[in-house]
């Protein structure tokens, strides 16, 4: 599954992947979101312990036209976060969220 693909998909298709990206591109959305965002959807990455981040891509349902995210879609640099994202099986990006230690 690639990013494009992604953007022509349902919303149960989105929830089965997710879009894995270097702290540099999870910066640069925090910023894109901070101009250009809703505070009634707030994408939160995740970070992964590989040191990159991971949101789910039902995120992308809020880029379409009308969504919440996107004048901060439409006012980014989407080649930029195309070649900075790696489209990846839900669970396996979830098997990758480091596990913290019971108290």
């Amino acid at each position: 599954m690639t990013l494009q693909q992604l953007l022509a998909a349902d919303i149960d298709t989105l929830r089965q992947w997710s879009l894995v990206f270097p702290a540099a591109l999870a910066q640069a959305t925090s910023e894109k979101w901070q101009q250009y965002g809703s505070t009634n959807c707030v994408p939160v990455p995740v970070l992964l312990t590989d040191g990159r981040y991971m949101l789910c891509a039902d995120v992308l349902s809020e880029v379409a036209p009308g969504g919440l995210l996107r004048a901060m879609w439409v006012n980014s640099d989407l080649e930029a976060i195309e070649a900075g994202t790696e489209v990846m099986a839900w669970n396996d990006a979830v098997a990758m969220i480091p596990v913290s230690e019971p108290l």
